[in-house]
């Protein structure tokens, strides 16, 4: 039996897929399953022991560079479809639901074919007001998977795991807990300010150790913020993780502090508690599910959904509230 699973969008969206991947091969263990996904994303699933292959897509380059490199971008997509299509499935998933992923759905030759959302000639399940999670459940229900734990996870190696005891000894050597503030998302909208994160982290600096995590491209603003306060005990792996070793670093942290962001995905995802900043999104979409964090929203925000609100709703949740919030997470251990 082959199964084919697409989902090749954003980190989070992918990673949000992790427990349904597993409750399809665990339905049909003796399965051959195959994903599609986005090479941005294949490190969530490296280490992943229920995914059998991965046809990847660069969507990424074929999206910034369809007018530049227009032949190259025909070329990938051609070849991506002509993997899709080298294997005949019994059964097909697009939980996506996107024009970009239903190609390849539609592409696919597959016996039965299940998708999130509604397309024509396609059994599809779309209830917008449910939970990211939830309504991907309702895909696989029309294949007839019930009663199934699709909680996240991520699987990371031995490498990752032996990168990071040797990083903790070196930085955190009698053994501290410690918290991971991740201020950074891809929206300037869902970012409460980095002064403010900063200043939670001296509040609570004494009983325990705090990082800073970002990407690469956020590494400078980082250490710049932290120049300003050479007496903080604060530090920055800012640009200084692959994505599995960031991973294996939250799996350890007693709490991560940030907005709706991937590192908030990762930390339910790793059973890390995590107190998650929300304004402009809907948390009852995509934050964490069923009370596997703390969310505290923004006053008065509309949600908007916009990547470049004006309001700026987070920046009224105040220093002093989050700090209380922390800390009671942390003494109620």
């Amino acid at each position: 039996m082959k199964i084919l699973v697409i989902k090749q969008t954003s980190l989070g969206d992918v990673l949000h897929s992790t427990g349904h991947v597993r409750a399809i091969k665990q339905t049909w263990p003796e399965s051959e399953l195959v994903l599609l996904t986005a090479t941005g994303s294949a490190d969530i699933y490296r280490h992943n022991p229920w995914v059998d292959r991965m046809i990847l897509v660069d969507r990424y380059r074929v999206k910034h560079n369809w007018f530049r490199e227009p032949i190259w971008c025909i070329r990938h997509m051609n070849d991506v479809m002509g993997q899709v299509r080298s294997d005949w499935y019994d059964v097909a998933f697009d939980l996506q639901g996107l024009a970009k992923s239903a190609v390849f759905l539609y592409g696919a030759r597959a016996k039965q074919k299940f998708i999130k959302g509604t397309w024509p000639g396609i059994k599809g399940y779309r209830r917008s007001n449910l939970h990211a999670i939830r309504e991907m459940d309702g895909v696989l229900r029309l294949a007839g998977i019930e009663n199934i734990d699709t909680s996240m996870e991520f699987a990371t190696s031995e490498h990752e795991v032996e990168k990071i005891d040797n990083l903790l000894d070196k930085i955190n050597p009698t053994g501290k807990p410690f918290i991971i503030l991740s201020p950074f998302s891809r929206w300037a909208s869902k970012d409460w300010p980095l002064d403010h994160f900063l200043r939670v982290a001296k509040g609570i600096a004494d009983d325990h150790l705090v990082l800073l995590t970002g990407a690469p491209e956020r590494a400078a603003l980082i250490e710049q913020a932290l120049m300003r306060s050479p007496e903080s005990p604060i530090i920055s792996l800012a640009g200084k993780l692959n994505l599995l070793e960031f991973a294996e670093l939250v799996r350890r942290a007693a709490l991560m502090l940030t907005g709706d962001s991937f590192p908030m995905h990762v930390a339910v995802a790793c059973k890390t508690r995590v107190v998650a900043l929300f304004g402009p999104t809907d948390e009852a979409r995509v934050g964490p599910p069923e009370g596997l964090g703390h969310v505290v929203r923004a006053p008065d925000c509309r949600k908007c959904d916009r990547r470049d609100c004006p309001r700026n709703c987070l920046a009224r949740i105040t220093v002093e509230s989050i700090t209380q919030k922390v800390e009671g997470i942390l003494v109620d251990r």
